[in-house]
C-alpha cells in the first residue's frame, strides 16, 4: 500500500461491491465505508479530523504499533458515533478545546490506541456512549486524562493515564464506568474524582500514584466502590470525600501519604472493609461533621509518620471499629465535640506511643 493510503475491505455479500478499494484519505475511506468494513490505514501522519459514524473497523498495520498518526492541526482528532472497533492507532491533538477522542454514541471498542496530546481531555465519553476501551495509555499535560461525562459509561480495561494537567479521570454529570486493572499517575488533580448526583464509579485491581491532588476525591452526592485498588505516593491526602458523599473500599491499601489518608467531611459515608491504611503524615481516617460516617471492618491502621491520632472524629461525626487494628501510631484514637461517637468493637490497639484514646468535650465512645 503506497504511503497515506487506506484500503478498504468490503465485508457486504452484494456482487455489485468491490471487494477492496483504495483511498487516499481517511475521510474518503470513511465515506465510502459500510457497517462491517474493515479500514486498514498505512503508517503515515494524517492532518483530519475523523468522523466515524458507522459499524467499521478502523486499525493500523499490524505490527507496527504508532505508525499511524491521527494529529489535525485543531479541534477534535478523532470522534466515534457507532460502534466501530478502532485499533492501533496514535492520536494526537492540538486543541486545549477540545478533547483528543470523543466517544459520543454507540458501544465502540478502542483497542491500543496511543493518545499522546495538548488537549481538554485525552479520552472523552458523552451521552449514551458506551466504549470498551483496553490497553489505551494517554498522555494529557493539558487538561484531564480521561473524562466520563453527562451520563455516559463504559468498561476501562488496563488503561493508564502517564501524564495529565488536571484530574486523571474524572468521572461527572452522572456518568458511570467501570475501571479494571487501570494506572493512573503524574496527575497535577486528583487521580480520580468523581462528583455530582448520580455519578458513580467502579473500580477493581486499580493503581493510582504520584499525583498532585488527592488520590481518590469524591464530592457532591456522587458515589464509588474501589475493590482491590492501591492509593499511595500522593502530594495531598489519599482519599477525601466531601457533601454527602458515599465511598465503599474493599480489599484496598492506602499508603505513603503525607497528610490525611482518608478525610471525611460534610455528610459523606464511608465503608472500610479488609483495607490497609499505613505511612501517613496526618490522621488515617480523618471525620468531621454531623451525618459523616465511617464504618471500618477487619482494617489495619498502623505506622504513622507524623504526630497525629490515627483516627480523628469531631464536629459531630460518627466512626464504628469493628475488627480493626490500630498499631504503631502516636496516639490511637480522638473522639472531640458533642455529638461525635465511636464505637470499638473486637478490636485490637497497641503499640501506641501516647494515648490510646482521648475522649473530649461531650464526645461519646464505646469499647
Amino acid at each position: 500500500m503506497a504511503q497515506g493510503t487506506v484500503q478498504v475491505t468490503h465485508t457486504g455479500t452484494s456482487r455489485w461491491r468491490r471487494r477492496t478499494g483504495e483511498y487516499a484519505s481517511l475521510a474518503a475511506a470513511l465515506e465510502a465505508a459500510a457497517d462491517g468494513d474493515v479500514l486498514t490505514v498505512a503508517p503515515g501522519t494524517y492532518r483530519e479530523n475523523l468522523v466515524v459514524q458507522r459499524a467499521v473497523t478502523l486499525r493500523g498495520p499490524e505490527g507496527s504499533p504508532g505508525s499511524v498518526r491521527i494529529a489535525p492541526v485543531d479541534g477534535v482528532p478523532l470522534t466515534v458515533r457507532a460502534s466501530a472497533v478502532v485499533q492501533d492507532l496514535h492520536v494526537e491533538g492540538q486543541d486545549s478545546a477540545a478533547p483528543a477522542l470523543l466517544v459520543e454514541e454507540g458501544t465502540p471498542e478502542l483497542l491500543d490506541v496511543r493518545i499522546v496530546t495538548r488537549s481538554a481531555a485525552g479520552i472523552e465519553v458523552r451521552g449514551g456512549a458506551r466504549p470498551t476501551v483496553r490497553r489505551c495509555t494517554v498522555d494529557n499535560p493539558a487538561g484531564v486524562g480521561i473524562a466520563v461525562l453527562d451520563g455516559g459509561g463504559g468498561v476501562f480495561e488496563e488503561c493508564e493515564v502517564v501524564a495529565a494537567g488536571q484530574s486523571g479521570i474524572a468521572v461527572r454529570g452522572g456518568a458511570h464506568p467501570r475501571l479494571e486493572r487501570c494506572r493512573v499517575h503524574h496527575a497535577s488533580g486528583a487521580g480520580l474524582s468523581v462528583t455530582g448526583e448520580n455519578s458513580s464509579l467502579e473500580a477493581v485491581g486499580c493503581e493510582v500514584y504520584e499525583v498532585k491532588g488527592s488520590g481518590v476525591q469524591i464530592t457532591a452526592r456522587a458515589a464509588a466502590h474501589l475493590t482491590d485498588c492501591d492509593v499511595h505516593r500522593t502530594t495531598s491526602d489519599g482519599v477525601t470525600l466531601d457533601t454527602d458523599a458515599v465511598l465503599t473500599l474493599a480489599d484496598c491499601r492506602i499508603h505513603d501519604i503525607p497528610e490525611n489518608a482518608v478525610d471525611l467531611r460534610s455528610r459523606s459515608v464511608l465503608t472500610l472493609t479488609r483495607t490497609t491504611v499505613r505511612q501517613f503524615g496526618r490522621n488515617g481516617l480523618s471525620v468531621w461533621d454531623p451525618g459523616t460516617r465511617v464504618d471500618a471492618n477487619q482494617c489495619e491502621i498502623f505506622d504513622s509518620t507524623g504526630d497525629y491520632p490515627a483516627v480523628w472524629v469531631s464536629d459531630g461525626a460518627t466512626a464504628v471499629l469493628e475488627s480493626c487494628r490500630v498499631h504503631d501510631v502516636p496516639d490511637a484514637l480522638f473522639v472531640l465535640d458533642r455529638g461525635s461517637r465511636v464505637d470499638v468493637v473486637d478490636s485490637d490497639l497497641s503499640q501506641v506511643r501516647n494515648t490510646a484514646v482521648s475522649v473530649s468535650d461531650g464526645a461519646t465512645a464505646q469499647l
